[in-house]
């Protein structure tokens, strides 16, 4: 059998397995529970996210303070070099994402729950710095895949869409209580049972994993994609190379170096690109540190548990406002404000656990600038997504984010000389961050065009037009 039959007969057998997945009769209160499924696989990944900046002080210090005999901005500085190391995941995580366009959204959806929670045994289990950052290596790779917003966007009407994923989200998002929970419950005052904490979110992300795979159905956007494409003749899905400069069929692959080739000509998408990548390089020192910047700042470890539990109410009540005003006014507007706020909040985050104010303060400060923080990069993502047609869709959010992954390293590089430069590191990130904030707003606001409404059905790259 020539090369050619291999592939035809492989893609037949590929053809005739999507067909009977779209024959499937659909399962009772079906829609349901994929949005249930979406909403788990979202607690998942919000605590996976959220787990390792609430541990942060007491890693820093068992690995790095204390054997090291180093003050603790010295040893955040060599905790944020070592942690550069999880970028080695980071640079595979786009081509990760792009095989969702080819093997489908299911079986990432289930793989990625199971990978946080492999993670997070891990980290749990952690005898030394080695094990401790591989789980966290394997935590921060699966959380960027984000299959369940994918799947979110394709199975929910478009006009609804800002406001399903806010509400879905919000909801999941109060599950972040269980990390400060159980910070109370295991650590209590004693910094050095921070391993204890990662126990039960490794079990609900294996469990959430499991119950996907049970009651999940694959994306219909992309069956119907998948199956137009397969239906082709082979030689519209796999031209002569003398034919593919002029052949219509060579843009219905996916892949992210194919991707990266539609940001160049595609105005839209290389504009949000650059956004992102410029919005990359302040997401570390907004994000990860808020733990470490409190105890810095002198907080007890009771007290930075009392601030911790506001962020889950502010973020999820953000996310629902957010949604609603997503659909009504428009990405850019939720982008452009909460990128504002979440700068302001973030200077009142700082100056209220310097001055010593209640922990409830400084927690709504922290809530404020950091659930404004993740509105503004997922409103970003989300446009990325609303502007990429739905057979390249996972490679192009793939491609964005490996350029993104610039300014990630970029991001890296800041907090370990804002950490050195200053006393106090929460002053450091702050005076990082707002320029870089500032850029990727204008951006947006000048740059690109508003997504709002867009059936994902039929968006097409505008070369293609």
């Amino acid at each position: 059998m020539g090369k050619r039959e291999k592939y035809e007969a492989k893609e037949m057998r590929e053809l005739e397995k999507r067909k009977k997945q779209q024959g499937m009769k659909p399962l009772k209160y079906g829609l349901m529970l994929t949005m249930l499924a979406l909403l788990l696989a979202g607690v998942a990944d919000e605590i996976t996210s959220n787990i390792n900046t609430q541990v942060q002080s007491s890693v820093v210090t068992e690995f790095f303070a204390k054997p090291l005999n180093l003050p603790f901005n010295e040893a955040m500085a060599r905790f944020s070099t070592v942690k550069m190391f999880s970028y080695i995941f980071m640079i595979v995580v786009p081509f990760y994402k792009a095989l969702a366009d080819k093997f489908g959204r299911k079986p990432f959806l289930v793989f990625n729950t199971v990978g946080m929670g492999v993670g997070l045994f891990l980290a749990f289990w952690s005898p030394n710095v080695v094990v401790y950052f591989i789980g966290y290596g394997l935590m921060s790779f699966f959380v960027m895949h984000d299959m369940q917003i994918v799947y979110l966007y394709e199975n929910v009407p478009k006009e609804k869409r800002a406001t399903i994923y806010g509400v879905i989200k919000a909801i999941g998002t109060l599950s972040v209580l269980l990390v400060p929970a159980l910070r109370a419950a295991v650590m209590g005052n004693d910094t050095e049972l921070w391993r204890g904490v990662y126990l039960l979110p490794a079990i609900i992300a294996i469990g959430v994993s499991v119950f996907s795979l049970l009651v999940t159905r694959e994306s219909p956007t992309f069956l119907a994609q998948r199956v137009q494409y397969l239906e082709q003749p082979y030689e519209k899905r796999h031209p002569q190379a003398k034919e593919k400069k002029n052949s219509s069929s060579t843009q219905q692959k996916s892949g992210v170096f194919r991707a990266i080739g539609h940001l160049f000509k595609n105005k839209q998408l290389r504009w949000l690109a650059v956004s992102s990548l410029v919005f990359t390089v302040s997401s570390t020192t907004m994000s990860a540190f808020p733990e470490s910047i409190m105890t810095d700042f002198g907080m007890s470890t009771k007290n930075v548990t009392q601030a911790l539990f506001i962020f889950p109410f502010m973020y999820a009540a953000l996310l629902a406002i957010g949604g609603f005003v997503g659909d009504r006014l428009g990405r850019k507007a939720i982008v452009s404000v909460s990128g504002v706020i979440a700068v302001t909040g973030f200077m009142g985050f700082n100056f209220s656990a310097f001055l010593g104010a209640s922990p409830y303060l400084v927690g709504i400060f922290y809530g404020l600038y950091l659930g404004c923080w993740w509105l503004t990069v997922d409103y970003v993502s989300m446009m990325v997504a609303e502007s990429a047609p739905t057979y390249n869709r996972g490679s192009v959010l793939g491609a964005v984010g490996l350029i993104s992954t610039f300014g990630s390293i970029l991001g890296q590089i800041v907090p370990i000389g804002a950490a050195l430069l200053f006393p106090k590191i929460g002053f450091g990130y702050m005076t990082a961050v707002v320029p870089f904030v500032a850029v990727g707003i204008l951006l947006i606001v000048w740059k690109v065009k508003e997504t709002k409404g867009v059936d994902l059905d039929t968006v097409v790259y505008e070369e293609e037009v």
